[in-house]
């Protein structure tokens, strides 16, 4: 399922803004939907904003003191986004973020606001997602990503599965094994297993705009790791760079419903291990 079969379903889909008044505490949960668009933000006040998929996330006691500049987010809370607002006004967030919560039945959004002098008002500007009230599965685990692969090596593939989206927001990944610790990585197109220079490229080392790059992720034992912020995907395999061809072929359905992976063995004992890796992806366009 996509968006457009959702609205055929009959799901309303609408932006329009949903006003904060933050609690004493300045924590608590406000009802966002349960899958949207974020494009800008309005306090009364300055104040730092942090909005969360999960109350586990926002109730994180390592999490709850992490200062703004810190870049790193560990790899169990379901960040949707940080933000710093030095002065009262309106803000664009500029790339738009997404919150995806669990299920489609909690349109809860978790937030925890920095500032001991007052409680602010802000203003949500959302463009929704997801209409809880339509029975369409837009959420998707796809079929896991599964090799036998040895330490220090890796396989490339291909995910084909009719359940894979051509386009899809990536929420989070799994492992199976709680011992292991595999790099994942995701491309748009499949000709990039014939570049040798990303195909050998040090995960510490930046990827080439030209490689259609989705993720390059490393996943460790078997707990969720969310993304932040959620990634769109999508696949671009049979889309050419003639915009005249494009253009006079709009009809024609773009995109295979493949995943193309690179995925390597991290684990810090030498053998093969059966490695599985379990993507949690929205559907934008099946």
């Amino acid at each position: 399922m996509g968006l457009a079969d959702h609205i055929r379903d009959g799901a309303s889909l609408i932006r329009e803004n949903v006003t904060l008044q933050a609690n004493a505490s300045n924590s608590g949960s406000i009802e966002l939907g349960s899958a949207y668009m974020l494009l800008t933000l309005q306090s009364n006040i300055p104040c730092r904003l942090r909005l969360y998929d999960n109350l586990q996330s926002r109730d994180d006691a390592t999490e709850k003191i992490r200062p703004f500049t810190t870049n790193f987010v560990p790899n169990n809370i379901a960040l949707i986004g940080d933000f710093s607002m030095s002065v009262a006004g309106t803000y664009k967030i500029d790339p738009a973020t997404y919150g995806v919560v669990a299920t489609a039945s909690n349109k809860l959004t978790y937030y925890r606001i920095d500032n001991n002098t007052s409680t602010p008002t802000i203003v949500f500007n959302r463009y929704l997602l997801e209409d809880s009230t339509v029975n369409t599965i837009n959420r998707i685990t796809v079929p896991y990503i599964q090799s036998l692969v040895t330490t220090g090596t890796f396989v490339t593939g291909t995910l084909s599965d009719p359940t894979v989206p051509r386009t899809y927001l990536l929420v989070s990944a799994s492992l199976s094994g709680s011992g292991t610790r595999a790099r994942i990585r995701l491309y748009s197109r499949s000709n990039v297993f014939s570049n040798t220079t990303e195909i050998s490229r040090s995960f510490a080392t930046e990827s080439l705009g030209s490689t259609g790059l989705i993720i390059d992720a490393i996943l460790s034992g078997s707990q969720t790791t969310y993304f932040v912020p959620k990634i769109v995907g999508s696949n671009l395999d049979t889309i050419g760079s003639d915009l005249v061809a494009i253009r006079s072929n709009e009809a024609a359905i773009m995109g295979e419903n493949e995943m193309y992976y690179i995925l390597e063995n991290l684990a810090s004992t030498p053998g093969t291990t059966n490695i599985k890796v379990s993507l949690h992806v929205f559907s934008l366009e099946s």
